[in-house]
């Protein structure tokens, strides 16, 4: 019979009613949640239980998707729960949770009970899960487990950028965290866990939790969420971030049956599939398997078409991707959640969420993979060993049968089949080559040199060590190589499985020889740049020019090429890339760099522009000199008479051009081409297209892009095109940068409309102007800005030319130029001849310098900023009276600093016997003054005999923070004449 989904969470109890009351102790306990002990007290009669695969199978209860359909650009969990379980938050000591445990896992895939020692598996998901570490402990404690918890260095929680910063919790991923938690403690129990929470479920944060997890070191990261469909933009958008060789990323194939999802689609992955596992004590194994199917859910599965098929995949039936790779149960596993509504305790789950952590496990109770390749070929390269192949089964209709049907060998559903021991999640025999990389010359170690064969390459420490995973068998051509040095001769070694092996190399060093030049402005001062000089490809660290002069100098290895990258540090400036021959004499390389007509920042230049706007104030046509050519069979094209009576939504205003496809009596066919007149950019440095508009975009029926031609349109490349998803916006202005078509005499732009039943798009206010930097008369000021007192440089400083005093610069932070101090700064002076600079910093004094400015040249002008600097003596203040009595104290200030500075003393609240006999005080540099302090017993504050203590507090108008002065004010009883 069928039911209805109104009367599904009732179907439980229907299905436990109808088996009859043979049955109904063990099936009822399911429902409950409960599972009789497996070994249950001896007692008169004994009634054995049945295994708990076969009591939850009986009792099956319909499932729900623990997370919401997902928005645009955002994934969903593959966890589902079972419905109309009751709150269980507690077991009695005789029950065990309904489902599959920890052991059951185990024995069904041979896997090893305490495994995964030394090992860190990564998990991703979305959101936060407060109670995620305390509800994994009630888990192990329940299977017995050892305990997994931050204090002991078992359990991490991080934010996707490695933090501690969590994002807001959520109801239904808690639950996805609580199922990959709970199952990778189930196949791996002596493992480390990893948990990135990413700061919600779009595709961007869930990559970059991908990324962090690597970069924390973790080998294996288990991803059971995905967003349905194939997109051809996936790869481009996401890939990067889900392609770590050497790294099991493993992703769940999905639950909504046959179909595909992303990211388990992307080639460097491993897609899981699904199963569900019941016990079966008659068979050799003990459980079999068939592919997961239940309700409308049931392992993703298919052809991928618009992903590369990776080269392990041999499968005839899909030329692209298929799915999955392999599979893990899927249906009727233990949980334990409290948070949320769903977190009711113990209760059964599935999904291929459940089968992707399981699958990482595996990975991790196999072994490191070895450096370089992608652990999703390891089960293809098993020939079948260590799988056990999933034969029966559906999860829907397809044209290639096998993409969805389960069968001998390789088929959707379940991949090459299950785990049958670690056999197939191994990289292969391999054993260790390790030692250490010095220089002959000298014997000193050498850091950052490269060792390995083919794909197989480590890097050497700043000790010179290194260690090398490698492939048992005959290695060839083993080279050591370090930029300055002679390459080794390469070398072949063989290597058994397990076998560690140790090589030290000794590499000669090559005669350098120096490169020298100036780095300079090219844009039409000519002055000399503050810039960084990278060798590309060198580990060495960079060089500095001379701020005043633009001079560097690097010794480079004879006998090669190189690229020297050079990058400004006056903002602005475009970097360059320069070559340079070394041989066996000095070589000069001079440098000069652009700036920047896009950005625009460059000091001491005026940005000019040269264009006009094109409002389409027409109704009747296209403008005069623009031109609309329309395709054979275009309905219709451009237009600019708001044929649908739209209305200008682009933020335009007045008349508008159209191109619609969507509204009768519009008709759906449309390839049309809207052509601007000729402009000539042959005086721009650069140029700019910037225009308005308003769309709606469909990528699966239409196509918008902005085009750009040279040679009156034989040729067109695209500078702006449509996005890659579904899309409407209204008021939209877009920057199209055309620095690439400057110095052109004819450039051409079309906006180009391709659509077939297609929506619209709408375009106002289109601008065109040619860029170009022009040189302001004037030089550069430049210096340190320092603390007299210190001799620190100053970050932070504002150096201002007092005779523009509209032109201000802070000084900045020099970490890495050992030669120039903190507190650098560079201003530029508009007009040549005496210039007067200030130097500015809370706390300090102003400071004044004249400097002397050359057009297209530097000046030199350091700042020393000065400082009041108050030392208070003596360091603590007290004084001893009787009661009714008063004394006095004296407390003397001096400034050792550089510049006046007034001391203000505060009277501490609550403390009327203590009164200092002034409020501040005025120190010139060098001076010192003595403040009287009065200790007054008398005052209503002394209550009786006893100490009385407080804190004399100084600030004054200086950077440096003044110590407070601790007074004790002793009192005792009167006693005799005393009184």
């Amino acid at each position: 019979m069928s039911i209805s989904p109104s009367a599904r969470s009732a179907s439980p109890v229907f299905r436990v009613l109808g088996r009859g009351a043979a049955v109904l102790g063990v099936a009822a306990l399911a429902v409950l949640g409960l599972q009789p002990a497996a070994q249950a007290r001896p007692a008169a009669p004994v009634v054995h239980a049945a295994p708990a695969a076969a009591v939850a199978r009986d009792a099956a209860p319909d499932l729900e998707p623990v997370c919401d359909t997902p928005g645009k650009g955002r994934a969903a969990c593959y966890a589902l729960r079972a419905t109309g379980q009751p709150p269980l938050l507690r077991l009695s000591a005789s029950a065990t949770p309904a489902g599959l445990g920890p052991q059951d896992i185990q024995s069904a895939y041979s896997l090893p009970a305490d495994g995964g020692a030394g090992q860190t598996i990564a998990i991703v998901d979305a959101y936060d899960n407060p109670n995620a570490e305390a509800d994994l402990a009630v888990y192990r404690q329940q299977y017995g487990l050892p305990p997994c918890t931050t204090a002991n260095g078992c359990f991490r929680k991080v934010d996707q950028r490695g933090g501690t910063s969590y994002p807001q919790p959520s109801e239904t991923w808690a639950g996805e965290v609580a199922l990959d938690l709970d199952m990778v403690s189930a196949a791996a129990p002596a493992a480390h866990i990893l948990l990135v929470v990413t700061d919600n479920d779009g595709l961007e944060n869930l990559a970059a939790g991908v990324d962090e997890a690597v970069a924390l070191g973790a080998k294996y990261v288990s991803n059971s969420y995905g967003r349905l469909g194939d997109l051809a933009g996936d790869l481009a958008a996401y890939g990067a971030s889900y392609d770590h060789p050497g790294v099991a990323v493993v992703a769940a194939s999905g639950d909504n049956k046959y179909g595909v999802s992303f990211p388990s689609t992307l080639p460097t992955v491993t897609a899981v599939g699904g199963t569900t596992l019941t016990a079966d004590p008659g068979s050799a194994r003990g459980w079999s398997e068939t592919v997961w199917a239940r309700d409308n859910y049931g392992p993703g599965s298919g052809c991928a078409a618009l992903q590369a098929k990776p080269g392990f995949q041999k499968d005839t039936g899909c030329t692209g991707r298929s799915v999955a790779d392999v599979s893990a149960v899927a249906d009727n596993v233990a949980v334990y959640l409290t948070y949320g509504a769903q977190g009711t305790g113990w209760q059964r789950y599935g999904g291929t969420s459940a089968a992707t952590p399981v699958i990482a496990s595996l990975y991790a109770l196999a072994g490191p993979p070895r450096p370089g390749t992608y652990p999703n070929a390891y089960p293809y390269a098993a020939g079948g060993a260590g799988l056990n192949d999933i034969t029966t089964g559906s999860n829907g209709t397809c044209a290639a049968a096998y993409l969805c049907t389960g069968v001998p060998g390789y088929d959707g559903p379940t991949g090459l089949g299950t785990p049958a021991g670690l056999a197939a999640f191994r990289s292969g025999p391999h054993g260790t080559l390790s030692g250490t990389v010095k220089d002959a010359a000298t014997g000193k170690p050498v850091a950052h040199a490269t060792v390995g064969s083919g794909l197989d390459i480590t890097t050497t420490d700043a000790e010179g060590a290194y260690t090398l995973d490698l492939p048992a068998g005959t290695v060839k051509d083993l080279t050591v190589k370090a930029f300055g040095y002679t390459a080794a001769v390469p070398v072949t070694l063989t290597i058994a499985d397990g076998q560690s092996l140790t090589r030290d190399v000794e590499l000669a060093p090559i005669p350098r020889e120096h490169v020298r030049g100036k780095v300079t402005d090219g844009s039409g001062h000519g002055w000399p740049l503050y810039a960084k000089v990278t060798v590309a490809g060198s580990p060495e660290a960079p060089v500095w020019t001379d701020p005043a002069t633009g001079a560097y100098r690097l010794d480079l290895p004879q006998g090669a090429d190189y690229t020297l990258d050079v990058t400004s540090s006056l903002p602005g400036y475009e970097p360059r890339e320069h070559g340079v021959t070394v041989g066996r004499k000095p070589v000069t390389a001079d440098v000069a760099l652009t700036a920047d007509p896009d950005a625009a920042t460059a000091v001491g230049y005026t940005l000019e522009r040269e264009g006009g706007t094109q409002t389409f104030d027409s109704t009747t046509g296209a403008p005069r000199g623009w031109t609309v050519v329309n395709a054979p069979g275009t309905d219709s094209g451009w237009e600019f008479d708001d044929p649908i009576e739209r209305g200008n939504l682009t933020g335009g205003s007045g008349a508008f051009a159209v191109a619609e496809s969507d509204n009768g009596p519009i008709g759906p066919h449309q390839d049309t081409q809207l052509i601007s007149p000729v402009y000539d950019f042959s005086a721009g440095q650069s140029a700019e297209l910037t225009f308005k508009t308003e769309y709606g975009y469909n990528p699966n029926n239409q196509q918008m892009s902005v085009d750009v031609t040279t040679d009156g349109g034989a040729t067109w490349t695209t500078a702006w095109s449509s996005p890659k998803s579904s899309d409407s916006v209204q008021n939209r202005t877009l920057h199209v940068g055309l620095g690439a078509y400057a110095g052109h005499k004819a450039v051409q732009l079309r906006f180009h409309f391709v659509a077939n039943w297609g929506y619209h798009w709408a375009v106002d206010d289109v601008y065109v102007a040619t860029r170009a930097l022009v040189p302001t008369p004037g030089g550069l000021i430049l210096g340190t800005v320092r603390d007299a007192n210190t001799r620190a440089g100053l970050v932070g400083a504002t150096v201002t030319d007092l005779r523009n005093p509209q032109t201000t610069v802070t000084t900045t932070a020099t970490p890495d130029d050992p030669a120039v101090g903190d507190g650098f700064y560079t201003l530029f002076a508009a007009g040549p001849g005496t210039h007067t600079v200030s130097g500015t910093a809370s706390g300090y004094a102003t400071a004044t310098k004249k400097a002397t400015v050359h057009t297209d040249r530097t000046t030199s002008a350091d700042l020393a900023l000065g400082a009041g600097r108050v030392t208070a003596t003596p360091h603590a203040i007290s004084g001893t009276v009787v009661q009714g009595r008063h004394t006095t104290a004296r407390l003397r200030l001096a400034n050792t600093g550089t510049a006046p500075v007034t001391v203000r003393v505060a009277q501490p609240s609550g403390t009327g016997w203590l009164t200092p006999h002034v409020s501040q005080v005025t120190l010139e540099p060098g001076r010192r003054t003595t403040v009287t302090v009065a200790l007054d017993s008398a005052s209503p504050d002394v209550t009786g005999p006893g100490d009385y203590r407080t804190r004399i507090t100084l600030t004054g108008d200086t950077p440096y923070a003044i110590t407070p002065v601790p007074v004790v004010l002793h009192v005792t009883a009167a006693h005799g004449h005393d009184a």
